[in-house]
């Protein structure tokens, strides 16, 4: 059964999708070292990734998380 995702880490995926649940997962791995200093931003990709860990391929596949990069790119305090 698919863990209900909050909007932030919903976003989080979406920033760093890639075509399956397990290559999204290293991209976001791979941010870690860039946030050691940021408890808050740490504590999110780890518990998004925790969270993805019961995520099966076919329920990533069928996530739409565009809007939340849309909504992101729409938001002009992001760029």
């Amino acid at each position: 059964m698919m863990k209900k995702f909050e909007q932030d880490e919903c976003l989080l995926m979406a920033i760093c999708q890639e075509d399956t649940c397990e290559q999204t997962k290293e991209e976001m791995k791979k941010i870690l070292p860039f946030l050691k200093h940021d408890t808050e931003m740490t504590t999110l990709v780890k518990g998004t990734l925790e969270k993805m860990e019961h995520l099966t391929e076919e329920e990533f596949s069928k996530m739409d998380l565009t809007p939340y990069l849309t909504e992101l790119l729409e938001d002009e305090e992001w760029i």
